[in-house]
């Protein structure tokens, strides 16, 4: 059996602010990665949420 992907985007602007959410399924298991303004804002593998380390300018 062979490697499986899935990959759906879908991109909204909310109060002039664009949000990008990408949903990944590879080899049985899921990824949501949700984007505002081109930075990675969640990530959730397999329904749980991830904790991201956030940069500060």
């Amino acid at each position: 059996m062979g490697n499986f992907r899935s990959v759906s985007t879908s991109t909204k602007i909310i109060n002039g602010r664009k949000i990008t959410t990408k949903r990944i399924v590879e080899n049985g298991q899921e990824r949501v990665e949700v984007e505002e303004d081109g930075r990675l804002r969640s990530l959730t593998i397999n329904g749980k949420e991830q904790l991201l380390r956030l940069e500060h300018k």
